[in-house]
C-alpha cells in the first residue's frame, strides 16, 4: 500500500508540470509580438529573443517528467515484441531504464547542478542582446527538471518491475 501511495505522489508531482501550458501561451504571444514589431514596425523587441529563449527553455526542461509519466518520450524497440513474453518485455524495459536512461539523467542532474551553481555564483547575464537579462534562473531549471525526471523514472521502473512479477 505504501508503494502505491509513493507512485501516486510521484505521478502527482509530474502532473503539476502541466502548468507549463502557461509559458507556452506566453511564448506564442511574445513570439507574435516580436514578429509584428520586426515586420510591421521595422524594429524587433529588445527583449523578445531573450524572453522567447527563456520561456522555451522552461517549457522543454520542466516537461521531461510529465512526458515520461504520460509515455510521450521516444521509445526504441530493441527486440521485436513477438520475441518476448509480456514479462520479458517488462524486464527488458526495466533493465533499459536502469542501465541507460537513469544513469544518463543522473549525469544531467549532477552536471546541471554544477552548471547552475556556477551561473548563480557569477550572477550570469546573457550577452547575446543589448537587453542583457539574467539567465542563472534558467540554468537552475536543468537540475530541477532532471530531479523530477529521476523521480518519475524510478516510479516507472517500479511499475515495470511490479508488472514483470505479476505477469503470468
Amino acid at each position: 500500500m505504501q508503494i502505491e501511495f509513493l507512485l501516486k505522489l510521484i505521478d502527482a508531482i509530474s502532473r503539476i508540470q502541466r502548468i507549463m501550458i502557461y509559458p507556452l501561451i506566453a511564448l506564442v504571444f511574445v513570439t507574435c509580438a516580436d514578429v509584428f514589431a520586426r515586420n510591421a514596425l521595422g524594429s524587433p523587441l529588445i527583449w523578445g529573443f531573450d524572453v522567447e529563449l527563456q520561456l522555451y527553455a522552461a517549457l522543454i526542461t520542466l516537461c521531461w517528467a510529465y512526458s515520461e509519466q504520460r509515455g510521450a518520450h521516444v521509445r526504441i524497440t530493441i527486440l521485436p515484441e513477438a520475441l518476448l513474453s509480456r514479462r520479458g518485455q517488462e524486464i527488458l524495459t526495466f533493465i533499459t531504464y536502469l542501465l541507460f536512461l537513469l544513469p544518463f539523467t543522473f549525469v544531467i542532474f549532477v552536471q546541471g547542478l554544477e552548471f547552475a551553481w556556477n551561473s548563480w555564483k557569477l550572477r550570469e547575464i546573457s550577452i547575446t542582446t543589448p537587453w542583457q537579462p539574467i539567465i542563472y534562473h534558467v540554468k537552475a531549471m536543468i537540475p530541477l527538471a532532471a530531479l523530477f525526471l529521476i523521480l518519475q523514472l524510478l516510479a516507472s521502473m517500479l511499475r515495470h518491475l511490479i508488472a514483470a512479477i505479476k505477469t503470468d
